[in-house]
């Protein structure tokens, strides 16, 4: 995810204002939703065996995740 750092991914990016910290740009509620959709599709393909889309490249709805 662009404009994001480790702590993004975890709880921390929500507390972030609420502990007086600077927020990232891509704010921590943004990224918890955006990690959320990623791994469920993750685990909804290779546990369940359904085709996820959002895996197959770039998404409209998640502009701030790159694809390598």
């Amino acid at each position: 995810m662009t404009r994001t750092s480790h702590m993004s991914f975890i709880d921390y990016a929500v507390l972030q204002p609420q502990l007086g910290l600077p927020e990232y740009p891509v704010g921590g509620e943004r990224s918890i939703k955006i990690t959320r959709a990623y791994v469920t599709a993750f685990l909804d393909l290779h546990l369940k065996g359904r085709r996820q889309p959002l895996l197959d490249g770039p998404s409209t709805g998640h502009p701030e995740v790159r694809f390598w």
